[in-house]
């Protein structure tokens, strides 16, 4: 799917919308009753990856969800995700190995929210024995520079990372733009006010490629 338009960055009304995430969290409780009809999962184990500036608390209501489910969750473990790091990727990947071996050797799928997503193709991409499949959250993987991200959470960014993505300080700079050789869905909202939703899918999915687009706000994807 070819970019029909070219992506002009979250507006400020999408960005006020993410207002919406309170609201979001409100009909998640509700909701339960019906989400523990849904079909149950295998068992397996499931990463969660966490949003910019945010760690494995942000994360923890999707995470007890998947374990009700019928999987085994869990976190990151890297801290705060401060940014895209050599050494977060390293810690996840082995954190990621140590759970397949935990399982007998069994593949490991990955959710990423928003920057989470951008680690967990990452690491798809550069161990794809250890991934069963990579679920992306309005994760910008395909945003050449921070003019694609809402301004405040740009500059936070920039701040934090004074490199930017021109200097994203991993060994493989591009290797999370690049399509997972495993199944991954990218998930994304175009009303997202923080990323803009042309830098969250693949551009020409294939095979056990897709994209799929919700209604919400970008911090209400996690419920």
């Amino acid at each position: 799917m070819k970019n029909q338009s070219a992506p002009t960055g979250p507006n400020l009304f999408s960005a006020f919308l993410e207002l919406r995430a309170l609201l979001e969290a409100t009909a998640a409780a509700s909701f339960q009753p019906v989400l523990r009809r849904i079909a149950r999962g295998d068992g397996h184990p499931v990463v969660v990856v966490p949003a910019f500036m945010t760690g494995d608390g942000g994360t923890a209501l999707l995470r007890r969800y998947l374990k009700a489910s019928g999987f085994v969750s869990y976190g990151w473990q890297q801290g705060r995700n401060t940014g895209i790091r050599q050494a977060f990727l390293d810690g996840l990947i082995e954190h990621v190995r140590d759970i397949s071996s935990q399982h007998n050797g069994a593949t490991v799928s990955l959710v990423g929210w928003s920057l989470g997503g951008v680690y967990a193709r990452a690491l798809a991409n550069a161990e794809p024995d250890l991934v069963r499949q990579v679920i992306t959250l309005g994760s910008p993987f395909n945003v050449p520079t921070m003019d694609g991200i809402s301004g405040g959470v740009a500059k936070l960014y920039e701040f934090l990372n004074p490199g930017g993505l021109d200097d994203p300080m991993l060994d493989a700079a591009d290797t999370w733009r690049e399509t997972p050789p495993v199944p991954s869905t990218a998930i994304y909202s175009t009303s997202d006010g923080v990323a803009d939703w042309h830098y969250c899918v693949d551009d020409e999915p294939f095979g056990e490629t897709e994209n799929v687009r919700v209604p919400g706000s970008h911090m209400g994807l996690t419920h």
